[in-house]
């Protein structure tokens, strides 16, 4: 169907923006908590889908302008 996104398919522009606005307005602690979640859905054994590295990548970003170690 137009208009539907496969679980597969990256995140668009938008939707990043979106996570990176959204990520941005939480605790230190539940990003990283995020970023844990996504780290486990990027383990090899489960064949790591775009869209669950780009979220771990958006949380790392945003960890580390912070300044997390």
């Amino acid at each position: 169907m137009a208009g539907r996104h496969n679980d597969s398919d990256p995140l668009t522009e938008s939707e990043l923006a979106e996570l990176r606005r959204n990520l941005s307005l939480l605790s230190g602690q539940s990003v990283e908590d995020f970023y844990r979640e996504a780290h486990r859905d990027c383990t090899l054994e489960r064949k790591p889908q775009p869209k669950a590295l780009q979220r771990l990548v958006t949380a790392w970003k945003i960890l580390r302008k912070w300044g997390w170690k």
